[in-house]
């Protein structure tokens, strides 16, 4: 199984500014970095901070995190530059499969946040997080899950509260393959979200378990 950690958004401001997913948190980590800690990480054979070229060439990134990752002991993590940035993350995860010649399970996670979670299996899967349990949250920016009695995801949407369980920013899919069909039929459609394609793989009869966390941390909220 391979972690991907897409860090590729980009935006007019990081021209002159660093992206705050790579700025350093009181331990010394970048918060993309931190984002992972909480995960069993010897889960994973390959784990991939994916960043864009314009952002290495003006703040170095990549060489940063090498040494983040070498402080943390993670001798299978490595950064992978894209060359041009992406439409949107589902793009940046798909050209990653494509540039590391991924096969078997992935498991996506965002950087702009962090949790614990007991297990992550080879599957497909969502980590959620109930809204309940959060004392600070910016729901209108969350995608829902709906769980059934069974314990199987029934639909994940976006931007509207469906459910008390939101999208804690983890995504696991059993074959990158099966991922790379999903993308390359909606590709056409605009701007996707992974929930896009998860809601895609549903209606296609594919299963996702979901993933209950704990600790879940908003870094966009504590520190925008």
């Amino acid at each position: 199984m391979t972690l991907i950690v897409p860090i590729a958004a980009d935006s007019p401001e990081y021209d002159c500014k660093l992206p705050p997913v790579f700025s350093l948190t009181e331990a010394g980590y970048m918060r993309c970095v931190q984002s992972v800690q909480a995960l069993d990480l010897t889960r994973f054979d390959r784990i991939l901070f994916v960043i864009l070229d314009k952002h290495d060439r003006r703040f170095g990134i990549a060489d940063m995190l090498r040494l983040q990752v070498s402080r943390l002991g993670l001798d299978n993590a490595q950064v992978l530059i894209l060359p041009e940035p992406t439409a949107d993350q589902p793009e940046t995860v798909a050209q990653t499969i494509a540039m590391a010649h991924l096969s078997g399970s992935v498991f996506i996670k965002d950087a702009d946040c962090g949790f614990n979670a007991e297990w992550i299996p080879s599957a497909n899967c969502v980590a959620v997080h109930p809204l309940e349990r959060l004392s600070l949250v910016d729901p209108q920016h969350k995608s829902y899950v709906t769980v059934d009695d069974m314990g199987f995801v029934t639909n994940i949407i976006e931007k509207r509260v469906v459910s008390h369980f939101f999208c804690a920013g983890g995504y696991g899919f059993a074959d990158a393959d099966e991922f790379m069909a999903h993308y390359r039929k909606l590709r056409g459609f605009g701007q996707l979200y992974l929930s896009h394609i998860i809601f895609a793989m549903l209606l296609d009869g594919k299963t996702f378990r979901p993933i209950f966390t704990d600790n879940y941390r908003d870094y966009t909220i504590e520190h925008p």
